[in-house]
């Protein structure tokens, strides 16, 4: 091209310096067109009025070369859009694969990442261009550290691929698994002359890997617990330890009052112990309503989160900066809570907020089978029990009723002791044999006597519930008394009262239980008994050998005080604390 255009500017030049006027306006055309043609516009052409002339000749020349170029440049820049179309489509396929590729030139020692690389890194290409390779080491997890390093520089001196996993630890502290594949391609004598490596994020599949692995173990290890505490630290324990976190717990709640129960509490050396009643308010609304939904409460910096302004004493206060909370509603109330500290800031994964959520409604599953299971043997051998009991109290009662003269009165007093036994079966089938409220022990016994006037009778006493092979012999205890009393004593008289009260003692060798009967305002007593009547015998047969407890009977003059004591047992299971704690 740029020969023809000398020729024709050699052609024209001696043309205007013979002075040929012919050729001056086909010249300025054709300036005009080259003009146009270094600007790119490569669609100029030049009009020729005459082909036959020299001037024709050469715009017809120019013409056809036009038209040439043209087309090798129409079909230059198809081939650069179809080049760069396929880089983007590589670009695409890379990030939808998650695909980070080294390019390594042994020649030359130089490493070049693609984009995608810095971003499965979280590094710079700005900042780390220059030397991709000691940043990637410094990314890279403690535990792989060492093992990647030495395989990558491997791979200069092998043509062998590789084919590995590995951690890296990003800026923000989350940890991601990446697989790596490394070939290298072979130059002159065999020897590696650079090395393509791809890097594909497995992070999701490693933590779905992991985490149905630990669920496995962790069911493998509660499948044959029985005991709910047992289960319960077991779970605290493995997950804690798992995550790596300071505290992990497990709780009941009350959905009216917010107040956590603890049962388990576990957390690493150093850190305070947690177990007991404690108020969830103090946390704010947002936490609390977030529970009562049942939703999910993740928290990775409870200093900076927006949702806790007015709160954060109470997080600090307990170390607690980053949190997962999984509230376990059931039948739409809140029932129970899997907590997880951390004192630090922490990003959590979805891996890991999903395994916390699993482990929660496993221990929830776990716990009431535990429960379900204790009732279910706690009610064969309370039945087994009662049963050889009652048919023993029977023939006892039996026996010393059908003593008395009278045929009527023998009978009278036998079918009132098989009501007192039965009416506190009653109380104890409400309550699916857990255990009986004292104070309705106390008002079926005496019922009979506080119909008509219920103030002669006044109960004083905490909320307790009694396991059910105490409850039983309490009962007949209370209704031999009561029957004493309607004879003899309180009951006798229209002014008679009796005041019952109890006292639960904590002493060193466990919980104890005494329970004071006092009569006033019956007949004054002038002479004690000659002898002990048959419900006399009941009462203490039934508190000293049964309950391993002592009777003091004594006869005073105003009237009849008994004072029974004996040992509670300090947990049969969990329901028998956890309905205390409802009466509480």
């Amino acid at each position: 091209m740029l020969a023809g255009i000398g020729a024709f500017g050699l052609t024209a030049a001696a043309a205007w310096v013979a002075g040929r006027a012919s050729v001056r306006r086909p010249l300025k055309s054709f300036y005009h067109a080259v003009d146009q043609w270094r600007h790119g516009d490569l669609q100029t052409r030049l009009d020729v009025s005459d082909p036959s002339t020299p001037i024709g000749h050469l715009g017809t020349a120019f013409n056809d070369m036009a038209g040439k170029l043209s087309l090798r440049e129409a079909e230059r820049e198809n081939v650069l859009k179809i080049l760069q179309e396929g880089e983007e489509r590589l670009q695409i396929a890379q990030d939808v694969a998650g695909l980070g590729i080294w390019d390594w030139d042994h020649s030359t020692g130089e490493i070049s990442w693609s984009l995608q690389m810095y971003r499965l890194t979280g590094l710079s290409p700005d900042e780390n261009e220059a030397n991709p390779f000691k940043a990637w080491v410094g990314i890279l997890h403690p535990d792989d550290r060492e093992r990647m390093e030495w395989q990558v520089k491997q791979l200069p001196r092998t043509l062998e691929p590789l084919t590995t996993e590995y951690r890296i630890i990003k800026s923000d502290g989350s940890i991601r698994w990446l697989q790596m594949r490394g070939q290298s391609l072979a130059g002159k004598m065999g020897k590696p002359l650079r090395t393509v490596i791809v890097n594909l994020d497995i992070t999701p599949s490693k933590e779905n890997e992991v985490r149905e692995r630990f669920l496995l173990n962790l069911s493998d290890q509660i499948r044959d617990l029985i005991r709910p505490d047992d289960i319960l630290m077991t779970v605290s324990e493995n997950l804690g330890k798992h995550l790596g976190v300071t505290r992990l717990g497990y709780g009941e709640i009350d959905h009216d009052t917010m107040m956590l129960t603890t049962l388990v509490d576990w957390r690493v050396e150093g850190m305070p112990y947690m177990v007991g009643r404690h108020p969830l308010t103090p946390f704010g609304s947002f936490v609390c309503d977030e529970m009562r939904a049942g939703r999910i409460l993740v928290i990775d910096d409870a200093l900076a989160d927006p949702r806790l302004v007015g709160s954060t004493d109470v997080f600090i206060a307990l170390q607690n900066i980053g949190t997962i909370v999984v509230s376990l509603v059931k039948e739409g109330r809140l029932r129970a809570a899997l907590y997880v500290h951390n004192t630090n800031r922490r990003r959590w994964t979805d891996s890991e907020i999903e395994l916390c959520r699993d482990v929660a409604e496993r221990t929830w599953a776990a716990v009431e089978r535990a429960r379900s299971d204790a009732r279910q043997r706690l009610l064969i051998n309370e039945l087994n029990h009662r049963v050889k009991n009652t048919l023993a109290t029977v023939q006892s009662v039996a026996a010393h009723s059908f003593k008395l003269g009278e045929p009527n009165a023998a009978r009278a007093a036998f079918e009132a002791r098989l009501f007192a036994l039965s009416k506190t079966h009653d109380v104890l089938t409400r309550e699916n044999w857990e255990g009986a409220n004292l104070r309705d022990i106390v008002q079926e016994a005496l019922a009979p006597y506080t119909r008509d006037n219920a103030e002669r009778v006044k109960v004083v006493g905490q909320p307790l519930q009694l396991p059910p092979r105490v409850a039983l012999p309490l009962a007949m205890a209370f209704h031999e008394l009561s029957t004493n009393a309607a004879k003899y004593g309180g009951f006798s008289s229209e002014a008679g009262e009796v005041l019952i009260e109890w006292t639960l003692l904590r002493v060193e060798e466990g919980p104890r239980l005494v329970i004071k009967w006092t009569e006033t305002g019956g007949p004054l007593l002038t002479e004690r008994p000659s002898h002990k009547g048959f419900g006399s015998r009941l009462i203490e047969r039934g508190l000293t050998r049964e309950l391993n407890g002592t009777v003091d009977i004594d006869y005073r003059p105003t009237g009849l005080v008994c004072t029974l004591s004996f040992p509670l047992p300090e947990s049969e299971t969990v329901d028998y604390y956890r309905a205390n704690e409802k009466l509480a």
